[in-house]
């Protein structure tokens, strides 16, 4: 099957004409002020929004009677609302992350160089500009639609660190509970200084090779699922808590009274129980890491 062809992008508009012009000022121009300082103070920082209207308008149709200034106004209000909702979720890390990303401090709409197939409406940030991209023969749709391309946009720029929505994740799913699992698991075992690693770091360097990064989304619910619905269940199961050797004989074991949490390329099993220098390791693999309803299979190494 031969290639498609490479997108080329339309040649600007030399001159728009008068009644466009005065069409852009009025709906557009004459608030892009407000605009722009609700958008630096969502942000905490001077912003600016620069969008190329001749470059843009090379792909309205011309039998278009829609006007032209509003439907740059509505672009730049789509991207507020996707912020608000962004800032939102995400709170002032969020804002921080967006900031990192966008270092600019600037906003554009583009075409979308991926031709035909490009979505109807979507975002990437390039040279610290952050761009909404449309679809080259649908200028104008969907411009209230760009929270998910707004978050996929400021977590495709590397940074040093968790993402933003793992980082929420852990905070949320993981540390809102596991005090709480510990100091049961440690009644269980009548050992109270028991340690539940999440080994965080060296888990989220291992996932991130996977092509299908969703995992972030429930980074921080999954591992807390192998200690609250994996470990937990299964001492209940065996009885530990009031059972002298039962809990002496793991004691003994795990000296450093430590359980960790560990991602690897492959298992034999879905889940491994390892024991290394006195640590227990649960070791799931990389394809099996969101299989939560797996975690009971974990057993203790008695």
């Amino acid at each position: 099957m031969p290639k498609a062809p490479a997108f080329v992008p339309k040649p600007a508009i030399e001159k728009l004409g008068l009644a466009i012009r005065k069409d852009i000022r009025d709906k557009y121009e004459s608030e892009k002020d407000e605009l722009e300082a609700a958008i630096g103070k969502l942000l905490g920082v001077s912003f600016h929004v620069e969008i190329n209207a001749n470059e843009v308008l090379a792909y309205n149709p011309e039998n278009s009677n829609s006007s032209v200034g509003a439907m740059l106004k509505r672009y730049v209000e789509g991207f507020i609302s996707a912020l608000k909702w962004y800032l939102d979720k995400f709170g002032d890390e969020g804002k921080v992350h967006f900031n990192d990303a966008v270092t600019k401090s600037e906003l554009t709409v583009n075409v979308n160089e991926l031709g035909d197939k490009g979505d109807t409406i979507s975002a990437d940030v390039k040279d610290g500009v952050f761009r909404i991209l449309f679809h080259q023969d649908k200028l104008g749709y969907n411009q209230n639609n760009l929270n998910e391309f707004l978050l996929k946009a400021i977590e495709s720029v590397p940074r040093a660190g968790f993402s933003i929505v793992a980082k929420t994740s852990i905070e949320e799913h993981f540390k809102s509970e596991i005090d709480e699992v510990q100091a049961e698991i440690g009644e269980i075992l009548a050992m109270r200084d028991v340690v539940l690693d999440p080994n965080f770091e060296e888990n989220y360097a291992a996932l991130s090779v996977k092509p299908d990064q969703k995992w972030h989304v429930n980074f921080g619910l999954v591992t807390l699922a192998y200690f609250k619905n994996g470990l937990k269940s299964q001492l209940i199961n065996q009885k530990f808590k009031g059972d002298d050797m039962l809990q002496e004989g793991l004691a003994e074991l795990l000296s450093s009274k430590t359980f960790k949490v560990r991602v690897v390329k492959t298992t034999k099993t879905t889940i491994e129980t390892v024991l290394e220098n006195g640590v227990v390791y649960f070791q799931v693999s990389l394809t099996k890491w969101r299989a939560r309803y797996l975690v009971r299979l974990i057993y203790l190494p008695l």
